[in-house]
């Protein structure tokens, strides 16, 4: 994962309808970009180079240097994010892009911040109109099997990825390539500590979640295995909303805590908010590839049989 937004305002949800890209002629059929790899682009005939994530928002986001550079002006459309106690706040603007021999338009996203490391800026797998996106992990080998599930929209522009039910309630996933340990949300990990028999095992440690913010996350062990159909989901750990242990949280938070690190219950005052798990490459890190099929509306893991957890250490 290493990028995660907690919070999004209704500003974005508002904006849908013109944050998405919009193809100005007819686009490729596939994007397909190798783990590690960036993928060139032109922003109003400016070069830059974009990380495709597949746990990325799917607003398009550049560094603050790129969007001086290609000209970027906000527009009345912005969104803020909150990652603890850090709140950025995005403006956006609807420029020219151009891909090969495509051109289209997306609504675009920029701070005064630096929010990808080594690129110019992040992307998701459905930011750009491409009918399929491909994250090649390694070549194909003897005994990959496809395993294929659908798209959750519910997600929105927020994110791409799939719904799972914990106990009669829903969490989203999105896979993560960009770390090996699995994290989920605080009221989330609550869920599934309570169907699959979950304790916290050792202290808190810091990771990044969204544009190379640090939190504090735990690890989770489960009596019970926590499964995406054949997978199993490996080294989950919990976002805490400081260093300490997390059972001393109150069920109530100030009104600009984040609420992806706190316990919200159903008879809190407070709406339960949507809950997130990113998949990380200790549960899918033997895999081949990752396809988003937008006309399909799913996503397909070309995987052979998961190795044994003793094995993967």
């Amino acid at each position: 994962m290493q990028r995660r937004a907690s919070i999004l305002t209704v500003a974005l949800a508002l904006c849908a309808g013109q944050a998405a890209a919009q193809p100005s002629n007819t686009p490729p059929a596939d994007l397909s970009v190798r783990m590690g790899d960036t993928v060139a682009m032109l922003i109003n005939d400016q070069p830059v180079r974009f990380r495709l994530a597949p746990d990325a928002v799917s607003v398009p986001t550049v560094n603050a240097d790129v969007a001086e550079k290609v000209g970027l002006k906000p527009s009345m459309i912005g969104y803020v994010y909150l990652i603890g106690p850090v709140k950025i706040a995005l403006r956006t603007d609807n420029v020219k892009y151009r891909a090969g021999t495509t051109s289209f338009k997306s609504r675009t996203a920029f701070s005064d911040r630096q929010v990808a490391d080594g690129a110019d800026g992040v992307a998701g797998p459905a930011t750009f109109p491409f009918r399929r996106t491909i994250f090649v992990l390694r070549d194909p080998q003897a005994g990959d099997q496809a395993m294929t599930f659908p798209l959750d929209k519910d997600m929105g522009l927020s994110q791409t990825g799939m719904k799972i039910d914990v106990g009669g309630k829903p969490v989203y996933l999105a896979f993560s390539l960009a770390r090996a340990e699995s994290v989920v949300t605080a009221t989330g990990g609550r869920w599934i500590a309570d169907v699959h028999g979950g304790r916290f095992n050792g202290d808190a440690r810091e990771a990044p979640i969204l544009y190379e913010i640090p939190r504090p996350i735990r690890r989770l062990e489960l009596d019970r295995p926590l499964m995406l159909g054949e997978l199993e989901i490996r080294n989950l750990a919990v976002r805490v909303s400081d260093m300490g242990n997390s059972q001393g949280i109150p069920d109530g938070a100030a009104p600009d805590q984040d609420l992806d690190e706190i316990v919200v219950t159903g008879d809190s005052k407070r709406k339960v908010p949507t809950q997130r798990l990113y998949i990380g490459l200790d549960t899918i890190g033997h895999c081949a590839s990752l396809t988003y099929d937008f006309k399909a509306g799913t996503v397909t893991l070309m995987c052979p049989k998961q190795p044994s957890a003793a094995a993967t250490g």
